[in-house]
């Protein structure tokens, strides 16, 4: 029983990688001059390959022998993938990106309906993690890569404050509007309202890593409150530090000159916001269309 059982498992990881494999053949097929405006109609994935030349050394980016590369799959926008490319960019890791545009048979990406624990995107595999059963939920990606690369802290309480501030941040994200709005009331009695939540949120990085240290291994709640405050940003320039306070702004702009996030969002292969993301409807690109060609060329 354990042998057919080990059989059937290893059967459908071969077929799983031949999925991959079509995949990015398919991608390959596509023009370079094909245009993308965001999600819509696809003849392929489009597949991006990061390869940092260089690490920083307070990460823990080493793959195991008889590991395989990571693989992120997500919809070719920021999104719920964002966060993840956001740490993996931090921690100068080598993966390779399944940009997914939406309209591509899923015989050609990858069968992710299938394969995907939840049925929906993001989903990851490699370093200890099958490509038949890839993970799924972004924050179970988010909690693995910061267990992976060491970044949620040196100790129990330290990872613990680290999903405190990861959870703060999400919780801020829900109010982006008011964020963003001109001349908001700043109730700072109302517990989850976003400038009593802010107030808390520079409590709790008073005694986390400082990211104007370029030597400071930051953790996955710092990752997700910058997102926040970019997204945030993005709609509206000026409304972090003028409804949120000069510590947060300060907070995002030292995050901005990491190393490695600086390069990825001056990449071609950082999808634009949409207009969704920015106040408005749909997942059209604000900034405009792509080519392919440059998305899936872009030197990191």
């Amino acid at each position: 029983m354990t042998n057919h059982h080990n059989d059937d498992t290893e059967d459908d990881e071969k077929k799983a990688e031949q999925e991959i494999e079509t995949a990015i053949k398919a991608s390959k097929a596509v023009s370079p001059d094909d245009i993308v405006s965001g999600l819509g109609p696809s003849d392929g994935i489009i597949h991006i390959q990061y390869r940092p030349s260089k690490s920083p050394s307070q990460y823990k980016t080493s793959q195991l022998q008889d590991e395989k590369p990571l693989i992120l799959t997500y919809f070719a926008i920021k999104g719920l993938g964002e966060v993840p490319k956001l740490m993996l960019a931090e921690c100068g890791a080598h993966y390779d990106q399944i940009g997914v545009v939406g309209g591509e048979d899923q015989s050609v990406a990858m069968e992710w309906r299938k394969r995907s624990q939840n049925g929906l995107l993001p989903i990851m595999s490699g370093l200890g993690i099958p490509r038949a059963t890839p993970i799924s939920q972004s924050g179970a990606i988010i909690r693995f890569l910061a267990d992976r690369f060491g970044m949620k802290g040196r100790s129990v309480h330290e990872a613990a404050m680290a999903d405190v501030l990861y959870e703060t941040a999400k919780d801020i994200s829900d109010k982006v509007e008011t964020v963003c709005s001109l001349n908001p009331e700043k109730d700072h009695s109302v517990a989850k309202g976003p400038f009593a939540l802010a107030f808390r949120v520079v409590k709790m990085l008073e005694s986390m890593p400082n990211p104007a240290d370029g030597d400071a291994a930051l953790n996955f709640g710092q990752v997700q409150l910058f997102y926040v405050l970019m997204r945030c940003e993005a709609r509206r320039t000026g409304c972090v530090k003028e409804n949120l306070g000069e510590s947060l702004e300060n907070f995002r702009l030292a995050m901005e000159k990491r190393s490695g996030i600086e390069s990825y969002l001056k990449s071609k292969s950082c999808f634009p916001f949409t207009k969704g993301e920015l106040g408005s409807k749909g997942y059209i690109y604000s900034s405009g269309p792509l080519r392919r060609g440059d998305i899936t060329s872009a030197d990191l």
